[in-house]
């Protein structure tokens, strides 16, 4: 594998920070309520239980649908349950090439779907949509066309390009664009209710993001995933794809399918080999030297913690330097550090600027946090990037989490 932790590289989430005392659940709720408000959200909402615990919107208005970016993803995975429910598509191991027999040559014939949606389907994908996906007219052709960089199932690589194959797929097992699949199925069933749907010049919905939602609809999936896929009496996904989709991928232990699988706590060590590690891999010494000067000896408690250690040692240009300087070369954050972690205590889908929906099934917790694209602080880091590590918080202070081992 290229690098188990790449397909966390342009989503570094807050694990649950080390904690010597577990604050009360009234006060750990409103920290996170708090920090919504610090971080410029537009919707922060917590449910436990299917009871709204507690909310967060400026001057206490409820915002209309917001874009979900990647949590879109999340959302996506759902209807590839229902479908295969419905016996509209085979298994998760069906081949791509039954929907589009032009892959039936090659070394494409072996994608199947899970691959799509753990990322190991192996096609070329570029790290910015803005530059690759965005500009092509078709989005599904773009990825009909594209080259392998590596054996279908070998690597896991985040792959937003392949992602949006689902769109097609959907469309050809229901007969249906994805986004009337949804409109008329599982989202009129739990009466929920989308903005419009992002497309590409085609018509074609983009299954990479692109789906606007409310923070209360955002909360119904969330709910329909706590459940393992019932809704007010109703089995709408089978109990047993829900449990597919949380489960580790053979190759990233920290991906399900288009969910990701969170740690109660996760602690990093520099590793003082990985800058050699970097040299052999061509990263340039400037990069190299830098991390090295910022990360020697370093010791973060959490995955927010570690990225905040990542834009210290390479400046405001981080993002842009580490990717295309190592994971470009298939070199994830975690390729840096010696890593301990905990046990996985919550599920979520995550997006571009901090769009979270986050489940804890032991503390029967849904937590959602929304931010506006057009909002002026989406685009200076303002992510909320410890929201898991305080809904993880919250979950432990209601006594339904076990305290840390540490």
């Amino acid at each position: 594998m290229k690098t188990r932790y790449a397909l966390l590289a342009l989503t570094l989430l807050g694990a649950a920070p080390a904690m010597a005392d577990t604050p009360a659940p009234a006060a750990a709720l409103q920290q996170l309520l708090d920090r919504g408000k610090q971080t410029h959200s537009h919707a922060v909402l917590v449910m436990q239980d299917g009871r709204e615990l507690g909310h967060y919107y400026p001057n206490d208005k409820v915002r209309g649908p917001i874009e979900l970016m990647s949590v879109t993803k999340s959302v996506v995975a759902l209807g590839i349950g229902q479908l295969l429910a419905a016996g509209k598509i085979k298994s998760l191991d069906q081949p791509v090439a039954d929907f589009y027999p032009e892959w039936r040559q090659g070394r494409k014939k072996d994608i199947t779907i899970r691959m799509l949606m753990n990322h190991t389907s192996g096609l070329q994908t570029f790290p910015r949509t803005d530059v690759e996906v965005y500009p092509a007219p078709d989005a599904i052709q773009l990825a009909l066309a594209a080259e392998l960089d590596s054996k279908p199932g070998t690597d896991a690589v985040y792959n937003n390009k392949a992602v949006n194959l689902l769109a097609g797929i959907i469309e050809k097992a229901s007969g249906e664009p994805m986004d009337v699949f949804f409109r008329d199925g599982l989202f009129r069933t739990m009466d929920i209710h989308p903005g419009r749907w992002d497309r590409d010049s085609t018509g074609h919905p983009y299954a990479m993001a692109g789906l606007p939602l409310t923070a209360a609809d955002l909360a119904k999936v969330g709910q329909l995933v706590l459940d393992r896929g019932q809704w007010h009496g109703q089995q709408l996904l089978t109990a047993r794809y829900v449990d597919t989709m949380l489960a580790p991928s053979s190759l990233e232990g920290q991906c399900g399918l288009l969910w990701w699988r969170e740690r109660e706590w996760t602690h990093f060590d520099t590793d003082p080999a990985s800058f050699d590690m970097l040299r052999k891999r061509g990263v340039p010494e400037n990069t190299v030297a830098k991390l090295q000067r910022g990360l020697q000896g370093a010791h973060f408690d959490s995955i927010a913690a570690m990225h905040a250690g990542l834009i210290k040692a390479l400046g405001p240009q981080e993002p842009k330097i580490f990717n295309d300087q190592l994971i470009s070369r298939g070199i994830g954050p975690y390729r840096l550090f010696k890593v301990g972690e905990g046990p996985i205590v919550a599920y979520d889908g995550n997006g571009d600027g901090g769009q979270y929906v986050v489940i804890v099934p032991k503390a029967g917790l849904v937590a959602v946090r929304q931010i506006d694209a057009d909002n002026e602080h989406e685009n200076q880091g303002d992510g909320y990037d410890d929201f898991v590590a305080r809904v993880i918080a919250l979950a432990r202070a209601s006594g339904r989490l076990e305290a840390p081992t540490l």
